[in-house]
């Protein structure tokens, strides 16, 4: 029987072994046995927490039944941790809390957290709510066998990968509050991963009180000042005693539901047109982020030199040290500003007032920069053009290997205290999605156009001016695309 077709519940079965009744756990598949190494020395406990105490649990042995690996132990009746999105979504909350307790009491050893999270298949539902963590060294006998596909689920689809090190155990409770709600992982899709750790927001899956929604929404998001506030010089799981103390008073108003009404549910959000909106926004991110993380690299790898870069970073950081450019500025001219340091490819102005915050075009920014650079170094020329420069000439033809990028601001609202929204249309030499690539003719480039909405957030300093301080990608629309005349550069020795 292949394990991916084996449910969460019929991993779990009651054998007879030695004449004496047994639970037992599905591991894997055992074609090639378990490896020696593993089964050496002395086994580990693992734990039963009730959220007040912890209790030693020992597991016997490991056998083989049809072909595949179990592990035994005295009889008891546990469930799988994806009943927290069903027959026990109701006392989610306090299951979750008395897995934090658990951690946030054992010891350094038993969690061995390489990656900073608890693997999912270590966690176990026992009765009455109790939770049963199973020892490091049968964890890695779970991480040897089962496919890869779903230790990539239990451990790689659950960091949140802003978070510290030390904060991705107070992220892993705070995900599984929302896996419970939703019954689906918030960082799992490659969408959500790629586009900065967004999550669709909870409330498209389920309504719970504004103060549990808002700390599972304040750890996701929370600054790494704010992280290290909560964390001190605390350990992972020390730091859950953080956790533990502001979930203490939250509510948790949901019913228990059965698979299918589970699934049902899901499908029925990710049909809707809110959903499909706000995924279609984070994909056409993703898409353009991994463009600068693989394509970018390599652009900036074929001519970067260090000496550049050394330049640009030591401008860079001194400039954070500095007023910024934009001190004598009101919000609007913040963001005018913002704008046509993004079209003339530096960031080191386009930051200058951004204090305690990601902007989404950053990375982009930066990559273009560094090329421009590199190419003006080796090549005597910049091959980045200001799309306004570029309009107001009315559209010339342009050198070979020369691409234009940057902003046409078209408006500034005000959307709330201290809260803008700027539209405008982006152009770029690269697509977000491979399905609206072209193919340019024989002496011409192509200019994708987007249609951008992007809201900021602006806080007033202590030291006299405006800084944006939260800023975030609203929309993303493909419109068209130019196709655009070049010529052959003229070299001069």
């Amino acid at each position: 029987m292949p394990l991916s077709t084996v449910t969460d519940m019929e991993r779990i079965r009651e054998i007879v072994r030695d004449g004496e009744k047994k639970t037992a756990i599905l591991i894997g598949d055992d074609s090639f046995g378990v490896p020696k190494h593993l089964m050496q020395g002395v086994k580990r406990n693992g734990i039963i927490s009730d959220g007040s105490h912890l209790e030693k649990w020992y597991w016997d042995g490991l056998c083989t039944i049809d072909g595949m690996r179990y592990v035994y132990f005295s009889p008891m009746r546990i469930r799988p941790l994806s009943s927290l999105s069903t027959d026990a979504r109701a006392d989610a909350l306090r299951i979750v809390r008395n897995l934090a307790f658990a951690l946030e009491s054992a010891d350094e050893d038993f969690l061995d957290l390489v990656t900073g999270v608890l693997p999912l298949y270590r966690i176990w539902i026992a009765d009455e709510d109790k939770v049963l963590i199973l020892p490091p060294d049968l964890g890695d006998i779970f991480s040897v066998m089962i496919p890869e596909e779903e230790k990539e689920a239990s451990v790689s689809r659950i960091i949140q990968g802003k978070a510290e090190k030390n904060f991705l155990l107070i992220t892993e409770m705070a995900e599984l509050l929302y896996y419970a709600a939703s019954g689906v992982f918030p960082f799992a899709s490659d969408a959500i991963r790629g586009s900065g750790y967004r999550e669709v927001p909870l409330r498209f899956y389920a309504e719970l009180p504004e103060k549990t929604d808002g700390l599972i929404s304040f750890i996701f998001h929370a600054k790494s000042r704010e992280m290290r506030d909560i964390m001190g010089n605390g350990s992972g799981g020390e730091n859950l005693s953080w956790f533990l103390s502001r979930s203490r008073d939250l509510e948790w108003p949901l019913e228990n539901r059965s698979e299918e009404e589970r699934d049902e549910a899901a499908r029925k959000t990710e049909s809707s047109e809110e959903y499909s909106s706000y995924i279609a926004s984070r994909s056409a991110k993703a898409k353009r982020n991994a463009f600068w993380r693989v394509k970018g690299t390599i652009i900036i790898a074929s001519g970067i030199a260090l000496s550049v870069l050394g330049l640009f970073l030591y401008s860079y950081l001194s400039n954070i040290l500095e007023p910024p450019e934009t001190r004598d500025l009101q919000p609007e001219g913040i963001i005018e500003a913002f704008y046509d340091a993004q079209s003339d490819c530096m960031p080191e102005v386009m930051t200058t007032a951004v204090k305690g915050t990601t902007v989404p075009q950053d990375m982009e920014v930066t990559n273009l920069f560094v090329t421009s650079r590199a190419r003006m170094a080796y090549e005597a020329m910049n091959p980045v053009i200001n799309v306004n420069d570029w309009l107001a000439a009315g559209s010339p033809p342009i050198e070979e290997s020369c691409m234009i990028y940057g902003v046409v601001l078209e408006s500034i609202e005000k959307t709330g205290e201290n809260e803008y929204l700027a539209h405008g249309i982006w152009y770029t030499p690269i697509t977000a999605d491979e399905g609206d690539e072209a193919a340019p003719e024989a002496g011409t480039t192509v200019v994708y156009k987007y249609d951008v909405e992007q809201s900021f957030g602006f806080t007033w300093n202590d030291r006299g001016w405006w800084n944006i301080t939260s800023s975030e990608i609203v929309s993303y629309d493909y419109l068209d695309y130019e196709t655009v005349e070049t010529y052959a550069r003229t070299l001069q020795i």
